[in-house]
């Protein structure tokens, strides 16, 4: 049995650190099954956010798996060296192949280009990162602080500017025949990968075994709706509205272990 959890929206606030709160949750969880962070994010993102969960006991790293980019990276802590492992990893430009990676990547540049011609924000730098299972493209840049971030997500709910963006390129992907899906990711970017690489690629890891989902990214267009229509249908899978609303529903996960659902 697992239980998965986005990270962003989910377990924290966007780019935030974990509360005592949710720790203190996924602790009483952990007595109960297998927990999973998958998260469009890397690696070292998910311990800047959740590191502190393990912290004095709090809860056992061994209970827990680290999936990054969407389950397409795996690490397990390894108690003989007290570190965590990469156990799993796979390569987007393997499976693509350079030349539409490449196309890929051009394309992002462009709508970068536009975006930052026809909307005035407080642009900052690292626009896109490459992941090895996947490409993200923060259009205000990942070094943005609270308030750029916020300039941003204000303007993005006003002109829709990503969902615009997300299909145009989506639509430029299709006409090349290139297998690969646009996701927003979080609040401030997009995830670009392979078709399949969604977070259900994550289940690959538990196969045969009962699994549940807790995510905020739900609606079609996000990063979380792949996992969350599959587990759904089988009433596991849940739509957070932040971490308050998430412990409420590690509460209820507990519930359903514990009667056997």
């Amino acid at each position: 049995m697992i239980a998965l959890f986005d990270m962003d929206g989910t377990l924290t606030p966007p780019r935030k650190e974990i509360t005592g709160e949710v720790i203190e949750a996924l602790k009483n969880l952990s007595e109960h099954t297998r927990i999973g962070i998958v998260s469009g994010s890397d690696y070292d993102y998910i311990m800047q956010q959740c590191s502190s969960m393990f912290s004095h006991g709090c809860v056992d790293p061994k209970k827990v798996d680290i999936l990054p980019c969407n389950g397409t990276k795996m690490y397990v802590w390894d108690s003989s060296s007290l570190k965590w492992q990469l156990k799993h990893n796979a390569d987007m430009i393997e499976a693509l192949g350079q030349d539409d990676y490449n196309y890929i990547l051009q394309s992002c540049l462009s709508d970068q280009l536009q975006i930052s011609l026809i909307y005035s924000l407080p642009y900052t730098g690292i626009f896109f990162h490459y992941r090895g299972s996947m490409l993200n493209w923060c259009p205000i840049g990942r070094l943005a602080k609270d308030a750029e971030r916020d300039a941003w997500v204000k303007l993005d709910s006003e002109k829709e500017i990503r969902k615009s963006s997300a299909e145009s390129l989506a639509s430029a992907l299709d006409k090349k025949n290139i297998p690969a899906v646009v996701a927003l990711g979080g609040s401030t970017s997009f995830d670009i990968y392979p078709v399949g690489w969604d977070k259900t690629y994550s289940l690959n890891h538990y196969p045969n075994q009962t699994a549940f989902f807790v995510g905020d990214r739900c609606e079609e267009t996000g990063n979380d709706w792949h996992i969350f229509s599959k587990l759904s249908t089988e009433g596991r899978a849940w739509k957070t509205s932040g971490p308050k609303n998430t412990v409420e529903i590690i509460d209820l996960i507990i519930s359903r272990i514990k009667s056997g659902q």
